[in-house]
């Protein structure tokens, strides 16, 4: 409740002032009046938001209450359908009486809060204290999550949810170059009773104008490669040169074709609410962060020898505006100028045609321009990292999708990088794309090899560069607590596209595809998946064989089978992060997991193997404890999620359990514990009945 409403409430209550008297009899009356406040209204009860949590989606509530979360991103776009796009926020209400329902409401109100969410500014006018109607989540007869009007007192079966449309929030100026094309929003919710605030919770979401982002890469082509390709024409007598020819076209090019790529697989997990990406709010920040740090030295590094890029009042802004103080910090316009070196075209002869010789020497100056731009962009993505955050719980994996993407536009964008390839027979041009180092098959190109020598071809050779240097970054972040990945490499080549298909691993291939949301190896993005429900009747007896649901009754085991939660997982993806807080267990359904435990030298160490059956994290669903070990698949896995919502209310029903369910665990917890000395069984059970009371049936 805001403070002056409680007071005017108060002072209604007592039929009198509380201005005039002293602060300590203020206090006592205040005091008073309270309890009065509350005895009348016979226990208020409390609104909150439910956070975001990675791996989850709001529309996972429809099928397994407790474990949807709100989003945590909103995109503005023009490519989905009017009321295709929105965003949910979940909230949570304590009990109210179904006869009381009527005398409650509940309002919303959104304030923009800057690209920084430092901002404090008064609501929209059209959201100040905006009344909502109550929404729930349930399910088509096709088990489609759908949006239904809901009475207040059904927040017991579950969360509420406000829908958003984003568009609504595209204010004038709001998402502009000078706000990063990005604003955090604050979203406060307040519960009325008769028309007087009784509690309010409040959140942050991130707001993106996705139609920009790219806007600036798009921008070094149109306004500093095109421009310098025409002055080098020019140079050279030349009336008019393809910018296709500039040694920085390929890596722009691709780049252009690789953020349109990841910014497709943000559409589809924060729009169509896939799961491809567990927090894909952390992308949407590093790929914008590092767009301005890249796109803005490079216009300070090329003013001398072209136009500013920027427009005045985007200058304006970003050498003088507080909120661009950390990107002006970072910014390296002389690695820039470095890169800016490697822009001379391999001309041919004045009067002669293009031909093989003429090509190659261009191929050559465009890899290494492409190496030099590679390297100052990642310097920039550092900083990109530093200003997005740190990211211990899903980096790793982010970073195999980003990979892929990148691979993915090599390959879609290399024949229209390289128009130097159509100088070279049809047999050069195989060998130049896909020649892999040391592997010649009785090819004899001899003029070919001699001026690229033994080495890998612009495939291979891209995606190589690409791997080291995101690994490279990878560790970097890792030293710096920015990021954490399992085992020596953040990016082994076994989430390797490329190395797949090289090496004519079909399956492997085509499980990678999938991962990411395509359909087979075209390229096409699959259609949307909505998680249903595992079948009671094929997942009762994987439960009634784990002996930590021996305590369970019949009917406790098909009630808790039909709230089951299934997660597919992709090669090396983590489902749990050791030393990350976690409120839910997993059973291995398909596939095989790996149980990774960090030693103190920072080596992952494999200590054991999970087959289909086995259970883990069990102990944190339980009693709250950090995750003891990372779990990842080997390759592709599918697992169930029990969370804490599934098994409370079971619990909660038929409280023996408790003692039968730590009677089941202690033994466990004793086989696992680092020293046993003094262990006694009976002390155990009772101590860990006692956790499991207090953490699995406390108020969620």
């Amino acid at each position: 409740m805001r403070k002056s409403e409680f007071i005017q409430q108060l002072r209604t209550l007592a039929g009198t002032r509380v201005s005039g008297l002293d602060d300590s009899c203020k206090s006592e009356i205040m005091q008073s009046l309270a309890a009065e406040l509350v005895s009348r209204s016979g226990g208020l009860p409390e609104i909150e938001w439910v956070p975001f949590v990675t791996g989850r989606r709001p529309v996972d509530e429809a099928s397994f209450p407790g474990l949807g979360s709100s989003d945590k991103v909103a995109l503005i776009l023009d490519s989905i359908p009017s009321g295709e796009n929105k965003a949910f926020l979940l909230y949570r209400l304590s009990d109210i009486p179904a006869e009381d329902a009527a005398r409650y409401a509940v309002r919303l109100s959104l304030s923009p809060a800057g690209p920084w969410g430092d901002v404090s500014s008064e609501p929209m006018p059209e959201w100040n204290e905006r009344a909502i109607q109550p929404l729930g989540f349930g399910r088509t007869a096709d088990e489609q999550p759908v949006l239904t009007p809901v009475d207040l007192s059904a927040s017991r079966d579950g969360c509420l949810v406000v829908a958003l449309d984003p568009r609504d929030l595209a204010f004038d100026g709001a998402f502009t170059f000078e706000h990063f094309f990005m604003q955090q929003v604050r979203a406060e919710i307040v519960l009325f009773k008769d028309d007087v605030a009784v509690s309010a919770s409040q959140m942050m979401i991130d707001v993106s104008d996705a139609r920009r982002i790219g806007s600036l890469y798009r921008r070094v082509i149109d306004r500093v490669v095109a421009i310098d390709t025409a002055k080098q024409a020019r140079a050279h007598g030349l009336d008019r040169l393809d910018v296709s020819c500039h040694p920085w076209y390929p890596v722009l090019l691709i780049g252009l074709e690789k953020t349109a790529l990841y910014m497709r697989a943000l559409a589809e997990d924060i729009v169509r609410k896939q799961r491809h990406l567990t927090d894909p709010g952390w992308l949407l920040k590093v790929g914008i962060y590092l767009e301005l740090l890249t796109c803005l030295g490079i216009f300070d590094a090329v003013r001398e020898d072209v136009d500013d890029a920027l427009a005045p009042e985007e200058r304006a802004a970003y050498e003088s505006a507080a909120d661009f103080a950390p990107i002006r910090e970072a910014v390296n316009a002389s690695a820039w100028k470095d890169v800016w070196a490697h822009r001379q075209i391999a001309m041919p002869p004045r009067g002669s045609r293009p031909g093989p010789k003429i090509a190659a020497k261009n191929l050559l100056a465009k890899k290494a321009a492409t190496l030099a731009f590679l390297e100052a962009h990642h310097h920039d993505l550092r900083h990109a990292i530093r200003l997005a955050g740190a990211n211990d719980h899903n980096a790793q994996e982010t970073w195999h999708r980003v990979f892929r993407d990148a691979e993915r536009a090599v390959l879609r964008k290399t024949p229209a990088a390289f128009a130097e390839l159509e100088a070279f027979p049809a047999k050069a041009q195989e060998f130049i794309l896909w020649h892999r180092k040391g592997v010649f098959s009785g090819l004899s190109l001899p003029t070919v090899s001699s001026w690229f020598g033994d080495q890998d071809g612009l495939y291979a050779n891209a995606c190589n560069q690409y791997r080291a240097s995101m690994n490279e970054v990878a560790e970097w972040a890792k030293q710096e607590g920015l990021m954490d990945h399992t085992g020596s490499e953040c990016i082994p080549e076994a989430v390797s596209l490329l190395k797949t298909m090289m090496e004519g691993r079909e399956e492997a291939l085509m499980q990678l595809q999938r991962r990411d949301g395509y359909a087979g190896t075209d390229d096409l993005p699959a259609g949307p998946v909505c998680l249903r429900a595992a079948a009671p009747g094929t997942i009762v007896a994987l439960l009634r064989s784990i002996p930590i649901f021996g305590a369970l009754t019949d009917d406790e085991i098909r009630q808790l089978a039909s709230t089951i939660r299934p997660i597919e997982l992709g090669p090396v993806e983590r489902i749990i992060v050791q030393g990350r807080k976690g409120t839910s267990l997993f059973i291995v359904a398909e596939g095989n997991l790996e149980v990774m435990v960090r030693q103190k030298d920072g080596v992952d160490l494999r200590v054991a193997m999970l087959e289909q059956g086995s259970v883990f994290g069990e102990m944190s669903l339980l009693t709250g404890q950090r995750r003891s070990a990372t779990v990842r698949s080997i390759e592709t896995a599918v697992v169930y999620e029990v969370g804490q919502q599934q098994l409370a209310p079971i619990l909660r029903s038929r409280p023996a359990a408790v003692q039968e369910l730590a009677a089941i665990m202690a033994p466990r917890l004793h086989a696992t514990a680092a020293a046993s000395h003094g262990y006694e069984s009976r002390k155990a059970v009772v101590s860990l009945s006692r956790r499991i009371r207090s953490f699995l049936l406390s108020p969620i």
